[in-house]
């Protein structure tokens, strides 16, 4: 379930073009979140697109992990830079 900040955010960033997630001084890992929720991604298939493995995923999600420097430019790529629609991905956004 995602916080009232969150889905504040969520709603801000649908009236923004061009923006995929508008964080507006989210942390990452909120904006992963709220990314992931609105793309309708399961843990499961967001950590396969991203290459990582669930739990990691999951320990991002919730503050408990870093995301892995390895994993860093892959997980701002999906934030920022690729739009998805019905799980299907639509082509990346330059900014």
């Amino acid at each position: 379930m995602i916080t009232q900040e969150e889905r504040e955010s969520l709603l801000r960033a649908l009236e923004i073009k061009h923006v995929l997630v508008y964080c507006d001084g989210l942390p990452l890992h909120r904006c992963l979140k709220i990314k992931r929720v609105h793309d309708n991604f399961n843990l499961t298939e967001l950590a396969a697109i991203l290459g990582m493995g669930v739990s990691t995923l999951s320990e991002i999600e919730n503050n408990r992990r870093r995301v892995p420097y390895k994993y860093l430019e892959r997980v701002k790529s999906y934030l920022y830079h690729e739009m998805y629609h019905d799980k299907q991905f639509v082509g990346e956004i330059e900014q």
